[in-house]
């Protein structure tokens, strides 16, 4: 006599199902632990910016102590502009002993200082080296001494034929002395070795006499 099999038990068939459906939202939160973990570890291994990384702090600074420089030494040549010589060279020896580190503005400082010195009948010594020549004249523009210009500069156009300055106040000179030739010759130099002059020299009162000829207005434009 053949054995009856039994049937399935369907409480068993049915729960494995569901077991297998509830271990999925196990697996899935377990995988998402994971990646909470693994994220977590690495914003843990990332490294934190140092307080003591180098940051742009020094150079703002350096900038801001060259800029007071070059705001006390434009406030000295405002001062010597308007022949105030002791004034100007109480701020120009301020500028040697404070801001001794900016070489460059230092030197340039000490020769208005001996202009002041030699403006206040300190000294009555002539200026020898091209640089004083050239500040004297400068001194003497201010106080439109244009023969004392022309003196002081007449030679230092062919030792020095790339000084844009120099020929910028001989340009100047002769524009006060109403030559318009010799003025727009040397306005021409001038713009030739910096084109920043020509831009000056639309703004310069010095030129007025000139201003309406149209050889200026020739020079002034832009090539």
């Amino acid at each position: 006599m053949a054995k009856q099999r039994r049937p399935p038990n369907r409480r068993t068939a049915a729960a494995k199902p569901a077991a297998k459906r509830r271990a999925a939202p196990r697996t899935a939160e377990k995988s998402t632990r994971r990646r909470a973990i693994s994220k977590t570890s690495s914003n843990r291994r990332a490294p934190r910016p140092s307080a003591s990384s180098p940051n742009r702090g020094p150079v703002v600074k350096i900038r801001e102590t060259y800029a007071r420089a070059v705001r006390l030494y434009e406030k000295g040549l405002r001062a010597l502009q308007r022949n105030n010589y002791d004034g100007a060279a109480a701020i120009f020896q301020q500028i040697l002993e404070k801001f001794s580190e900016e070489r460059e503005l230092c030197e340039r400082a000490q020769l208005y200082l001996n202009v002041c010195e030699r403006g206040t009948g300190a000294q009555a010594i002539s200026p020898k080296s091209i640089d004083e020549r050239i500040l004297a004249a400068t001194v003497a523009l201010n106080h439109r001494d244009v023969d004392r210009v022309l003196s002081l500069l007449q030679t230092v156009p062919l030792s020095h034929p790339k000084q844009d300055h120099v020929q910028y106040m001989l340009a100047l000179v002769h524009a006060l002395r109403d030559d318009s030739e010799m003025a727009i010759e040397h306005l021409g130099k001038a713009i030739a070795l910096n084109p920043d002059n020509r831009v000056q020299a639309k703004q310069e009162p010095d030129f007025d006499s000139i201003r309406k000829t149209q050889v200026f207005i020739d020079a002034l434009k832009t090539p």
